[in-house]
């Protein structure tokens, strides 16, 4: 394949193809796209959520974000504003902005932009490897607390809160 003279090449992922964790609630996150195959660009993640599937409010100070809603219900909280995206739609979340969302359908289908690229490592690293048929391993819990430890020790530039 060809590649720019930066070293990058095109990258093709299909539904299913990626790095797939388990996370939250039970919700399947797959990186689709990283920093390092963008040259630092963009990450691209996809979410295949359940309900209930939550980011508490946090605010990020290194990349912005976007998000991408497939199908689903979700309440999206960005600054002041909630909105509930139902069906498809397109939220932009400039750095500085806090937010969170909430998965209020059954199930949701999103992706999830961030430039510069560096923040789906976050998912590949706090969520926990899919394995056909299984859930997150014995004696594992997921908590706020968690998320936390993880995104200060890959040095994402979280705020969380206020």
């Amino acid at each position: 394949m060809t590649a720019t003279p930066d070293g990058r090449s095109p990258v093709i992922r299909r539904d299913g193809e990626g790095t797939s964790r388990l996370w939250g609630k039970g919700s399947v996150v797959t990186t689709k796209l990283s920093a390092r195959e963008t040259g630092g660009l963009l990450g691209v993640t996809h979410f295949s959520a359940v309900a209930g599937e939550r980011a508490p409010r946090h605010t990020h100070t290194l990349e912005d974000e976007i998000f991408i809603v497939e199908g689903g219900q979700i309440r999206l909280t960005a600054g002041e504003r909630t909105e509930v995206v139902e069906g498809a739609g397109v939220l932009f979340l400039p750095r500085g902005i806090p937010h969170s969302y909430l998965v209020e359908s059954e199930t949701a289908r999103f992706y999830v932009i961030t430039t510069p690229g560096g923040f789906e490592r976050f998912f590949s690293e706090a969520g926990y490897p899919v394995r056909t048929g299984t859930s997150a391993p014995v004696g594992a819990s997921w908590s706020v607390d968690r998320t936390v430890d993880f995104a200060e020790k890959l040095s994402l530039g979280v705020v969380w809160g206020e």
